[in-house]
């Protein structure tokens, strides 16, 4: 399979998976919309040109986001595994929270974990933590306080610090991001 085609392949199957869910701004836009965003600030902002990469941005939310139960989850990293190949699957679960874990656990293992993932984890991560400042900033959720905001912020900042040094024009954009955000918002 070509790169295009495995790219094409990964946006037919996440669009499936994630398509009843919205993003949680005030605008409800669909969620597959997120990770089509990743994958192109990848693409288009960072340079990035690994189909892999790229497939797995599109794919980085739908075993986190589409199931609700362990069984779940174990059929669909076989069904990924089956359509796109053990490497991609080992890439997209490397983003992946298990969500059987309390979120403040969750958020912890991001911090600590960042610095051990690899290159293209890494380069994957931080094109989400760019993008979901971005989506807070203009199209922040209702129910989310300005104190809950600013902590997001910060915890985003904490994970990027551990995927330094893997894409420059990355890293320029989170802290540009950042930077835009806490104005808007500190």
């Amino acid at each position: 399979m070509t790169g295009v085609g495995l790219i094409l392949k990964a946006l037919e199957f996440a669009s499936h998976r994630h398509r009843t869910q919205r993003r949680k701004g005030k605008r409800e836009i669909p969620y597959i919309n997120h990770p089509i965003q990743v994958a192109s600030l990848l693409a288009n902002e960072g340079g990035e040109t690994d189909p892999i990469l790229i497939a797995a941005a599109i794919l980085h939310d739908v075993i986190e986001d589409t199931v609700n139960s362990v069984d779940e989850r174990r059929e669909l990293m076989s069904e990924i595994s089956a359509k796109f190949g053990e490497e991609l699957l080992a890439l997209t679960m490397e983003v992946t929270d298990d969500k059987t874990l309390e979120k403040q656990v969750r958020k912890q293992m991001q911090i600590e974990h960042a610095n051990h993932l690899s290159i293209r984890a890494k380069k994957l991560k931080m094109a989400d933590k760019i993008t979901n400042l971005r989506d807070i900033t203009l199209d922040p959720p209702d129910w989310w306080t300005h104190y809950r905001i600013v902590e997001y912020l910060s915890w985003a900042e904490k994970v990027v610090e551990g995927l330094k040094g893997v894409n420059p024009e990355l890293e320029n954009l989170f802290y540009k991001t950042l930077a835009e955000a806490r104005e808007k918002y500190l």
